[in-house]
């Protein structure tokens, strides 16, 4: 937490209001007891220079906590000490409204608060004049003007009793309380500096001892040692001394040490209290203005120092024209520029025309005649010149006029020129890529608008910045209809399959700056019609690795996907019924059965062979019997579940995986499908053709073993249905041997 925080909280408001409290009462019983030594002769008021110092240097606004902290602080010191209830009262008035003026003056007048502790020797003046003689002014007079009213005390006496006790108090504290900071004060405790400090001060205060009680001017002499001292010592260091160089002054007059004084009431009439005052703050000022002069010659010394340095390593070579003399002073790096050393080249002012390209004086004696005429503000051109060594270099000169005599004509002017010569090259080199790269582009241009495909170019923001001819016919919107407008808006695609959005471009880590290739995209243009695209998708990243652009590229897939979509069909089902063909049926068991090894589910495979088949095909032939073969696979598929699986294994052979596990379930299928072949009727030619089917059942499950086994047992519960008389059913358990089939029960029998 910082000192501004704490203090913003209650227990810090009132711990600052009591130290406040306390440390005015500390001072104001002090100024008391002096002002009763030496029968007032040393009439010195120190708390109202405490509050303010505290109060100004304090972040924190001061509130009604504090002024209640300082009047009772002067109310319990004037009780304390003798004085009446009245006066206690009119002092807690005055002292508290000179506290609140006196921040008001310096907050309004001096450059507000808090005050610095490193304030500038004119703030320090300013703040000092504002306290110890306006404000005591204004409340002096105020105070005068009640003790009149009240006790009949007169008014220029008490106030001017009032400013000089008060001015003095504010000299002696004032420097001080306000340049007393922890590194100052850290400094000042070194030992080094601490004997310079104690020597100084018991060398001034002695010195001030023997002025005020021995010489005629006592206090020209006394200040005499300070104005020496001043300027060689550190803020702090110089409040010290001149404080105790000034409580010297007051305890020699409270000691009666000084001659002419008949019982004190004359010094104070004769303004003492000012003059130590005087004494102790005006060393102090021309010690800060001296210190203030000095940093500010060794600043502006420090910034022509580095000024001149930033001007060399930059290059920059300054000319300074004289036209009152007709000079012109050329800095060493304007002539190491040229390559010529600094006293190889003298100050002739037309030094710069001589080494000027020929071709560009003409502008140059222009450039300068409008501004030496006042036509332009500055000078400014950039031209070439002819190096030592012979080449030409480019030059940037920037100029001005700073002086000017009373008819208009220029008395000097001053300027900088700067080698460009990198950047000329570097420009012309710009020029002649930029002209490359807009042929470039010209040539990719014609080359998107020339090509089969469809283009799309997006920014950042999935707005469209190109389309191609191709990609207008195909999305059906113009491309200065759709420039600057959201992809969307012309170009809307998703995956047939999963239904994802494919246009927008996907800014995922672990896609960004890949290509995404998609050949089952469906685009829907804008009057509503669907075709089928393959797109490619490709991000557009920048120097920084961030996404600034997507390009589309895509084409009209509608004739091959429809291609794909045939031969996949093909690949999976038998031409002549369009049921899943053996291979797929055999894939499509291998996956069951996988399914059934981990989550133990359990399904059922017939095996149906037709009976009397072939003697269609010697009869009436083979087109009667592939036609007949398209009629059987339509029963059988009728008289199952839709969700069963059926397969033309192979001639007049059939497969079908019952989704069931339900043995109960298994016998009413296969009596569905034994009654529908059965009650077929096929008539070719006018001859009427009968057949029926005998079927092998099987149950197959996790443990059943391979897919190659569980067809062996359905296939020998076929065989077994056939040697039975056919037109029925064996089930083969999962547990009998191969080529071993159990009867079903007689209702398995077809009719």
């Amino acid at each position: 937490m910082t000192f501004h925080q704490h203090e913003g909280r209650d227990s810090g408001k009132y711990l600052s209001a009591i130290a406040l409290g306390l440390g005015f009462w500390l001072a104001a019983a002090a100024s008391i007891q002096l002002s009763r030594v030496g029968d007032g002769v040393a009439t010195v008021w120190l708390a109202s220079a405490f509050a303010f110092v505290m109060l100004a240097r304090r972040r924190r606004a001061a509130g009604w906590i504090d002024y209640a902290a300082i009047a009772l602080a002067t109310l319990a010191s004037n009780v304390v000490f003798g004085s009446s209830w009245t006066m206690g009262a009119l002092f807690v008035v005055i002292n508290t409204g000179h506290t609140a003026l006196s921040l008001w003056l310096v907050d309004r007048f001096a450059g507000g608060l808090p005050v610095k502790t490193d304030a500038s020797a004119r703030t320090f003046s300013l703040i000092l004049f504002l306290t110890a003689v306006v404000a005591d002014a204004i409340t002096g007079l105020a105070f005068a003007d009640a003790t009149l009213m009240l006790h009949g005390w007169p008014v220029v006496p008490t106030a001017w009793t009032f400013l000089s006790g008060n001015a003095l108090g504010y000299a002696l504290l004032l420097p001080f309380l306000m340049y007393a900071s922890q590194s100052q004060i850290a400094a000042a405790l070194k030992p080094r500096a601490l004997l310079r400090v104690v020597l100084m001060a018991v060398i001034c205060a002695g010195l001030a001892y023997l002025a005020l009680s021995q010489s005629r001017f006592p206090f020209a002499l006394a200040m005499l040692p300070l104005m020496v001292i001043a300027p060689r010592l550190a803020h702090l260091e110089l409040a010290l001394v001149c404080a105790v160089t000034g409580a010297t002054c007051v305890a020699v007059a409270m000691g009666g040490f000084m001659p002419g004084i008949n019982g004190g009431v004359e010094m104070l009439s004769d303004g003492f209290q000012v003059s130590v005052a005087i004494i102790v703050s005006t060393p102090f000022m021309v010690g800060l203005f001296i210190k203030q002069i000095s940093e500010d010659h060794a600043r502006v010394a420090d910034a022509e120092t580095r000024w001149n340095f930033a001007l060399a390593s930059a290059g920059q070579g300054v000319w300074d024209a004289d036209m009152r003399n007709n000079t012109v002073h050329y800095s060493t790096t304007w002539k190491h520029m040229l390559g010529y050393e600094d006293h190889e080249l003298g100050n002739d002012p037309d030094l710069w025309l001589e080494f000027a390209h020929p071709d560009d004086i003409a502008r140059m004696v222009a450039a300068d005649r409008e501004h030496m005429e006042g036509r332009t503000l500055e000078y400014e051109l950039e031209f070439r010149m002819r190096h030592k060594s012979g080449h030409w270099i480019w030059v940037s000169d920037h100029g001005k006029a700073i002086e000017r005599e009373p008819g208009g004509r220029v008395a000097r002017a001053i300027g900088s020129m700067t080698d460009i010569t990198e950047r000329k090259e570097a420009e012309e080199q710009l020029i002649v890529s930029a002209a490359l790269l807009a042929d470039e582009k010209e040539r990719l241009r014609v080359m998107l608008q020339s090509i089969g495909d469809a283009v799309i170019g997006t920014d950042a923001e999935n707005r469209i910045t190109f389309m191609n001819p191709v990609a207008e016919k195909l999305t059906g919107a113009t491309s200065i209809a759709s420039l600057g407008k959201p992809l969307g808006f012309v170009y809307r695609a998703v995956d047939e399959e999963t239904g994802r959005r494919l246009d927008q471009p996907h800014l995922a880590d672990n896609r960004l700056g890949r290509m995404e290739q998609n050949s089952r995209a469906v685009l829907a243009r804008n009057d509503g019609t669907r075709f089928s695209i393959r797109q490619m998708v490709s991000s557009i990243l920048n120097e920084q690795n961030e996404f600034s652009g997507s390009v589309i590229v895509f084409q009209d897939f509608t004739d091959a996907r429809t291609l794909q979509r045939q031969l996949a069909y093909a690949a999976t089902h038998d031409a002549l019924t369009g049921l899943a063909n053996r291979p797929s049926f055999l894939r499509t068991v291998e996956d069951l059965l996988d399914k059934a090894r981990q989550d133990a589910s359990r399904y059922q495979l017939m095996f149906i062979d037709l009976d009397h088949f072939k003697p269609v095909n010697d009869t009436s032939g083979h087109a009667a019997g592939d036609a007949l073969l398209r009629q059987v696979a339509s029963t059988i598929k009728a008289a199952l579940s839709p969700t069963d699986i059926v397969a033309r294994f192979g001639g007049d052979e059939f497969s079908v995986v019952l989704m069931s596990p339900s043995l109960v379930e298994g016998e009413r299928a296969v009596l569905a499908v034994l009654d529908a072949v059965s009650a077929l009727e096929f008539t070719w030619d006018g001859q009427t053709h009968r057949v029926s089917s005998s079927i092998g059942l099987t149950l197959f499950t996790a443990d059943s073993g391979e897919p190659n086994e569980i067809i062996a047992r359905a296939d020998a519960a076929c065989y077994a249905a056939k040697a039975a008389g056919r037109n029925c059913a064996f089930v083969a358990l999962p547990s009998s041997a191969a080529g071993v089939a159990t009867p079903m029960t007689r209702v398995a029998t077809g009719t």
